[in-house]
């Protein structure tokens, strides 16, 4: 919702100025543009305003901290390859389950390395997937990307905030098998079918994420569904990109918040 109040306000403001701007030029010569004029300055004005407006808008993002990044060069048992599409996290060791996960919006994707690095270490590959703009509703279909050219036994989707209600489409419209999927301060906006189950974990202190639409999408949930509520986490610890915007203060570790959040991703996967 908050999106579309944005691209709301945008557009009235696109199409507002230049209307204004004519109106005091008009006012200014005292004299009245034809009509074909002024239509034709506007939609040029309009688009143009929407233009500069939805790039300022989208160049805009939570990047990733400096503690993330190292992960990059991080020499352990976990390769990272930086593709074009997504991060690899490849677990030599693992051949079976595999997690696709959707960034936050606006979110650096390479924030979500951390947590990510530490689930990976426990014999499952990950893909974190790069979305244009860092907007997942701009990728929806992009775990495609993965899975025409992978194959693993269990395949996990799992997503961040606005990345969670993404890869809850992608999952209503594909036909690729998938064994569970994951919510991280998120909910789904499409019924989940019941030959799957899912897995919501969310912080008390999280001021970001919509609790009334997270509790009337409750019902959109597979009936295999649990719930995990860390006590005094927030929206913004499930990755590293420093404080998101109105959300609420944590009163544990991001390091404590991501532990708990790995810890029970590991046993939804264990006994899924």
């Amino acid at each position: 919702m908050k999106y579309v109040i944005i691209a709301i306000f945008a557009l009235s403001i696109s199409i507002a100025l230049p209307i204004f701007i004519i109106f005091l030029l008009e006012k200014k010569k005292n004299k009245k543009y034809k009509a074909w004029i002024k239509i034709i300055v506007t939609i040029i004005s309009s688009l143009a305003l929407i233009i500069v407006i939805t790039c300022s808008y989208l160049g805009v993002f939570y990047r990733a901290t400096d503690d993330a990044l190292e992960y990059l060069n991080n020499d352990s048992n976990i390769d990272i390859y930086d593709e074009s599409d997504y991060y690899f996290l490849d677990n030599k060791e693992n051949d079976k389950n595999v997690i696709i996960f959707y960034p936050g919006g606006k979110v650096e994707e390479s924030a979500y390395l951390p947590l990510m690095h530490n689930i990976a270490e426990n014999n499952i590959d990950i893909y974190i997937i790069k979305m244009p703009f860092h907007f997942a509703l701009f990728g929806i279909n992009k775990a495609n990307k993965v899975l025409e050219k992978t194959k693993y036994q269990n395949v996990y989707l799992m997503g961040h905030s606005l990345g969670g209600t993404a890869v809850s489409s992608y999952l209503s419209n594909t036909s690729n098998t998938i064994k569970g999927i994951i919510f991280l301060a998120s909910y789904p906006t499409k019924k989940i079918d019941d030959n799957i189950s899912s897995l919501s974990i969310y912080g008390t202190n999280d001021l970001v994420l919509n609790r009334k639409e997270y509790q009337n999408n409750k019902n959109l949930l597979p009936k295999n569904n649990t719930e995990i509520i860390i006590e005094g986490g927030n929206h913004s610890y499930f990755g590293n990109y420093g404080g998101q915007n109105n959300d609420g203060i944590a009163s544990i570790t991001r390091f404590k918040q991501q532990e708990i959040a790995k810890n029970s991703i590991l046993k939804y996967i264990s006994t899924n």
